[in-house]
């Protein structure tokens, strides 16, 4: 049996239980899903932002499973045959997303993939305070984060964000044409990386996304999910 089709009996018959599935971190997809079923937002797409992983750690594989469909922005060549494979009904965009005027940029491979980044300041803070390697680095393609909207979303869709850029998340944001394409729930990493979860939180992200509107609805710690004030 596709095991697609057996992770989505298996997710259908959970469902209807008080067993709760998730492939995230700190489970921050079943509150995505939650928030989706208590909004009725029929008629969603995602765009995750830095997928690494398919479906470990990751916070719209859930959503996939539940039939709905959005698109992968990954820059790590070595995800992208398995982001095409795990997740065939995507669209994957193979590059990452540029916070300024330029096509390409370097890429930080580490030693852990979940902390691969664009900023050479914070793969050498990782070498040197918390004792991590970078294992290559590596040119990749760029795109803004409006123009991959103007090409892939489809606006008669409810948006949802899931960002993960790994110290680059708060330029990602302040980017974004919030006028021209806004977000019904943005999922962002707000702390920074830590062995014991000792991280400082970004408060500027939340700073950022309450002058365009924005609540904060729920925080794991690592992330935290924010909701348009105009759904409430």
């Amino acid at each position: 049996m596709n095991l697609l089709i057996f992770l989505n009996k298996v997710y259908n018959k959970l469902s209807k239980t008080n067993v709760k599935l998730s492939f995230s971190q700190c489970g921050e997809d079943a509150i995505l899903l939650y928030l989706i079923h208590s909004l009725h937002l029929k008629s969603v797409q995602y765009f995750d932002i830095g997928t690494n992983d398919p479906r470990k750690m990751n916070n719209t594989y859930l959503m996939y499973l539940y039939n709905y469909r959005g698109v992968c922005i990954e820059p790590d060549p070595a995800f992208h045959r398995e982001i095409r494979r795990r997740r065939p009904g995507d669209i994957l965009i193979p590059a990452g997303v540029s916070i300024e005027n330029i096509r390409t940029a370097d890429f930080y491979i580490m030693d852990d993939s979940i902390l691969n980044t664009f900023s050479r300041s914070e793969a050498k803070k990782m070498v040197r305070e918390h004792g991590r390697q970078i294992k290559e680095k590596i040119s990749v393609p760029l795109v803004s984060i409006n123009e991959i909207f103007e090409h892939h979303y489809e606006k008669d869709k409810q948006l949802i964000i899931s960002l993960d850029a790994e110290g680059l998340d708060l330029p990602i944001l302040q980017s974004l044409d919030f006028s021209k394409y806004r977000p019904a729930i943005i999922c962002v990493e707000t702390v920074a990386y830590s062995e014991d979860l000792s991280g400082e939180k970004d408060r500027d992200i939340a700073k950022l996304l309450r002058g365009h509107r924005y609540s904060l609805y729920a925080d794991t710690h690592i992330n935290s999910i924010f909701l348009d004030n105009n759904l409430i």
